[in-house]
This record gives C-alpha cells, structure tokens and sequence, in this order.
C-alpha cells in the first residue's frame, strides 16, 4: 500500500524515501540537539553516525530510535514495564507476529507510541505504524523523523467535505495494512486526553467503518483491535493540560499559541515521568463486537466505544499519585488507610502540585488534581 498513489498523502516514507530522509536527519540542527541532550558521554556525531549507519527502516527503529528513547527515559523516569506481548508472541499466520490495530489510551503526543515501538524492538517484535495528526508536522526535519518511523498522517481539518474524504482514505489505509499483516497504532480519541477520563470516541469507531463491506461484526473483527493503556505515574504536561481546561471552561476557547504542539513534544521528552506502564490487552472478541452490532443506527458504534472504554479500565495501571489525588478531593483519607501511598509520597506530591502550577491561577492546581483521581472518581460503568 504504500506505493499506491492514493495514501501519498497519509503514507510513511517508503524504505527508498527513508533512506533519503535518513541522510537529511544527518545534517540536520534538529539531531545535533538531540545528540547533545541525550549523548552527552558520546563524541560529538555520534547520533548522526548510527543514523548513517541505519540499513533500512526497522535497523533504524531498533537501533537509533529504541536507543534514544532509552535514553530519555534513564534520566526522566523509574522505568518503563509492560505487560501482554503474549498476544503479538502467539502463532500468527505463516508463524509471522500476530498484528493488531492497536487503540490506545493517548497522554504524551509523542512518547506514547514511540515507547510501544521500543517495546516491541527490544522484544524482537515488528514495529508498527503510527496514526497522528499533521499537527505535529512543523517543519520538514521533523516530518522527515515522524515518517521514518512509519508515521501515518492524520488530516485535521474544519472543513466537513474534506473531514469525510480524509476520513474515507484513512480508514481503507487502516484496513488495508492490517490485511497486509501489519499493525497500527491510533488513539483512542483525537488529541490528548486532558482530564484522566480515558473516554473512546465512538466517532472514531464510525471512521474504522467507513470502508467496510455493510457488516459491522465482520468488519471490525477483521481490524484485530487491541486496547491498549499507557498509564504515567506523573502525568507528561500536566499543568499545561489542567490549564487549557481551566482557561476553556473560563473563556470558553482555547487557541493554541504557534510552537505549542513542538513544545509539548519536548517537555514530553524531558519532564520527570516516575514509573510508566504499557498494558496490551486481549483483542476484542467476535462476541464483543457482535453485541455492539446488535445496536442500532449510531448506537452500535457507542456501544463499541464504551466496550473498548472498560477493556481500557481494567487494563489502565493507577499509581500512588492517582490514589493521593483522589484523597486530596474527599478529604477522607480512604486509600491512605488502605496503603496505597505512604505520607512521604503524599508530601511529595503536593509538592509537585504546588511547584508545576506556580504562577497559574488556583482553579489551575485543582484541575491538576482531578486529572490524576480521574480514574478513580468518575471510573467507566
């Protein structure tokens, strides 16, 4: 598919394009930077040379782009765990990896999938292409970046003609790779999640169908779908997500400034994470999806949603800071009394509260709180 002139638009670089590409990132200011942050024990060009060095698409996801997330991660987190790869390990068709569309909880705008692709690297497992927004196409060094690992652009757009072609396209690429016996990864909601509550739009869902043959049970079981929850004990721009929330509901818009979306990227990068948890969870079953099929009209893909919502729930991992914030709240001190955080991580995070909102307004702080108990106030039924 990818050298069908149909998904020019939306395609990842093919291995060629890649290649090209690869030689660009090496001149690039935007790899120098990063060899400097991260390669910091390295001689001057070192990140450079294993991009040189990268033999084709994959040696650079495992060698280049696993590497460097690792990187990140030594000096921002308290370690990366998973839990599911059984699914991918399991006897797929002509002992290939078994493949999935892999629907995603969505909090940092870059990191989520690029852990999942290092999971899979360091597990010996294909990488998988990545849905995402032009967005985050701000300049041609990081589109070149964004389209060797296998990015696939999603359009956004006001325009509701071009919504629904873009719409079309994407959602035959999406079905097309995934008879190809490739994964994707897409979130399970457009943008970030910005106030813990991990809700699946069920619009989403109808795009997934667009480009199905008129049975809804056949068509979304062939799409493999797999929930997946990326769970941060510290939540990636968390303040900045509590304050878009604070300044939407008090103005009742929220513009973003220009570079915002790159900025989001790198505090991603570089703010402190805690422990991170990848859970991939059982793919959706033909029962499940026939239940949901069951529905009528718009119904059918809410139904979808809200399965996908729980499956999501149950896999989503909560930390010491999610139990504090719910207890900041109600003021009972229930998940104290039951040890799920101890008084030191309780000090600690009040702390982190205080110092990430300071200088915002105090409803800021709140909503920063709420983001983290999400889960545990207002859970999915």
């Amino acid at each position: 598919m990818l050298t069908d002139p149909k998904y020019d638009n939306i395609r990842p670089y093919t291995e060629d394009e890649a290649k090209e590409a690869m030689m660009r990132l090496c001149r690039s200011r935007l790899l120098g930077v990063a060899g400097n942050r991260f390669y910091p024990d390295r001689p001057e060009g070192y990140l450079q040379d294993m991009v040189a060095r990268s033999e084709n698409v994959y040696d650079f996801q495992k060698t280049v782009m696993a590497d460097l997330v690792m990187r990140i991660l030594k000096g921002t987190s308290d370690g990366l765990t998973f839990s599911g790869l059984e699914y991918f390990k399991s006897s797929g068709a002509e002992g290939r990896a078994n493949n999935f569309l892999l629907l995603s909880t969505h909090r940092d705008i870059v990191l989520d999938p690029a852990l999942i692709d290092t999971v899979m690297c360091l597990n010996g497992l294909p990488c998988v292409d990545i849905a995402a927004g032009d967005n985050l196409l701000a300049n041609a060094e990081i589109e070149d970046a964004m389209r060797i690992n296998r990015m696939v652009k999603v359009i956004r757009s006001s325009n509701p003609r071009e919504v629904y072609t873009t719409s079309c396209v994407l959602s035959e690429y999406i079905r097309g790779r995934i008879a190809e016996g490739e994964s994707i990864w897409l979130a399970h909601r457009q943008g970030r999640t910005k106030d813990g509550n991990d809700r699946t739009e069920q619009g989403l869902i109808k795009m997934l169908d667009m480009s199905s043959n008129g049975n809804f049970t056949e068509s979304i079981t062939q799409l493999r779908i797999m929930p997946v929850a990326i769970s941060y004990e510290y939540e990636s721009c968390g303040a900045l997500k509590a304050l878009e929330l604070y300044t939407k509901e008090k103005e009742g818009v929220y513009n973003k400034k220009e570079g915002e979306d790159v900025n989001s990227m790198v505090q991603g990068f570089l703010q402190p994470k805690g422990h991170i948890h990848i859970a991939f969870g059982e793919p959706l079953t033909e029962e499940e999806v026939g239940a949901a099929a069951a529905e009528k009209g718009n119904n059918r893909y809410r139904a979808l949603a809200q399965t996908i919502d729980r499956r999501l729930f149950d896999l989503y991992r909560l930390w010491p800071t999610n139990y504090i914030a719910a207890d900041m709240l109600s003021g009972d001190g229930k998940y104290l009394k039951q040890g799920c955080y101890t008084s030191y991580e309780r000090e600690s995070f009040e702390q982190y509260i205080t110092g990430s909102t300071k200088g915002m307004p105090g409803e800021v702080a709140e909503r920063l709180v709420k983001l983290y108990a999400a889960h545990l106030t207002n859970p999915v039924q």
